[in-house]
């Protein structure tokens, strides 16, 4: 399923079995994130794979202007409908390059990345945020710290959303994390799929390094403590586009 995020992302499948993420942990997140960087108001910031714009909307809140980037239509129509002055959303493959320039910052949290089939596409989907900001600028990278999830592959389970159920079978093969998902709704059974790609803090590192950016920032979580490899349950990079 090469192109699985293309359909499984547009579909309010995807949106309800994730609807349980805590929301008061992700704000959390980002005003940490902006307070450590001294990130001022008014700044202009990227949100990469921005979904339905929840973390766009807390950016906004917070006087920033922002701008929203997703693959999936429907959900940057929906962030479009809910979007203040500050705040604008475009249809975007990450693999392509970005017609804005000069940002103050960029983020991709929620390991909203390592879908694709060869690293040279994740490499572009680097290089294309290095390009969309200014001298200085800073990029946060949020991705599941493989190495703590692999010894409890292969699993299986279901989740219950309302009158869906999910049935979701997790297992490695090759570079990916594979999750199979079959939705039992009104009788009808549809099969989804996920990948992503492990990554360890080292490979994410050389993918920035080799973009041109400089990490300053290696975190193991949303409370910004630091990486313990194979324990924490994130890698969170934070990196620099070098002042010339």
């Amino acid at each position: 399923m090469p192109n699985w995020f293309e359909s499984w992302f547009d579909t309010e499948y995807y949106h309800s079995l994730y609807n349980k993420r805590d929301e008061n942990e992700a704000e959390a997140f980002i005003l940490a994130l902006m307070d450590l960087l001294s990130v001022p108001k008014g700044s202009h910031i990227a949100d990469i794979a921005c979904g339905k714009g929840r973390h766009s909307r807390v950016l906004a809140r917070m006087e920033m202007h922002v701008s929203g980037y997703d693959l999936s239509e429907n959900s940057i129509a929906y962030a479009t409908s809910l979007a203040g002055a500050k705040e604008q959303y475009q249809v975007h493959d990450m693999r392509m390059p970005y017609a804005e320039a000069n940002l103050d910052a960029a983020m991709n949290i929620f390991t909203s990345f390592g879908y694709f089939e060869h690293e040279e596409e994740d490499a572009a989907c680097i290089a294309n945020i290095f390009n969309m900001l200014r001298p200085g600028g800073w990029f946060i990278q949020d991705y599941l710290q493989a190495s703590a999830v692999l010894p409890s592959l292969p699993q299986q389970g279901s989740e219950q959303r309302e009158d869906i159920q999910f049935l979701i079978r997790k297992y490695i093969k090759g570079t990916h994390i594979h999750k199979d998902i079959t939705v039992m709704d009104a009788g009808q059974e549809m099969k989804f799929q996920e990948l992503v790609k492990v990554y360890s803090v080292e490979q994410l590192r050389v993918l920035h390094e080799a973009a041109g950016f400089q990490v300053k920032h290696i975190f193991g979580d949303y409370l910004l403590n630091p990486l313990v490899e194979n324990q924490s349950p994130r890698i969170i990079l934070v990196s620099q586009k070098p002042i010339r």
